[in-house]
C-alpha cells in the first residue's frame, strides 16, 4: 500500500479495500459531478458483474487524481479481475491550471450496506479556494457548499 501511495505522485491515491462475508451479484462505482453544490451528472463508471460466477470476497478500489493531465483514474481489482477507467477533470474549464484542489474520503472501516450507494471519495476544485466536506454530507441533488467543482465517487454492492 505504501509503495502505491509513493508512486501515485503529488495528487496522491485513495485506496479502499473491501471484505465481504457474503457473495454478491455486482459491484458498481458511480461518479457524480457537482457545479457549485448542484449535481449536474450521476453515472455508473465501473461495473463488476458476478451473475454466473461466485464473487470475490476481497477486493480493492483505487482512485488516483492526476491534476497535471486533468484526469482521475479509477481501478477496481479482486482475485479474478482488474478494471481501469479514466475520467476527464475540469474539462473545458478556463484557467483550470490555476485551480486549487482538495479531497475528502471515508476514514476507517465501513460496513458494506448492500443495495445502497456509499461514498468513497470526493475530488474538490476551486479557482478561489475550496473547502473540504465530510464524505457523509455529500450525496443527492444539492449540497450546501461554495466549491466550484466536485467529483463524488460512490460504490454499491448488489446481492
Amino acid at each position: 500500500m505504501k509503495t502505491a501511495e509513493l508512486l501515485s505522485g503529488i495528487d496522491g491515491t485513495m485506496m479502499f479495500q473491501y471484505n465481504s462475508k457474503d457473495t454478491f451479484q455486482a459491484l458498481y462505482v458511480y461518479l457524480s459531478e457537482y457545479h457549485p453544490g448542484k449535481r449536474v451528472s450521476h453515472k455508473r463508471v465501473l461495473e463488476l458483474s458476478y451473475e454466473d460466477v461466485k464473487s470475490a470476497k476481497n477486493g480493492l478500489i483505487v482512485i488516483t487524481p492526476d491534476f497535471d493531465n486533468f484526469t482521475a483514474k479509477l481501478i477496481a481489482a479482486d482475485e479474478y479481475s482488474k478494471y481501469m477507467t479514466e475520467t476527464p477533470i475540469l474539462e473545458g474549464v478556463a484557467n483550470r491550471e490555476y485551480y486549487g484542489r482538495s479531497a475528502t474520503s471515508i476514514e476507517n472501516k465501513s460496513t458494506i450496506e448492500y443495495g445502497t450507494e456509499q461514498g468513497l471519495a470526493t475530488l474538490i476544485y476551486g479557482e478561489q479556494g475550496e473547502s473540504s466536506l465530510p464524505i457523509q454530507d455529500i450525496a443527492g441533488e444539492h449540497i450546501n457548499t461554495d466549491n466550484e467543482y466536485m467529483y463524488y465517487y460512490s460504490v454499491e454492492f448488489i446481492k
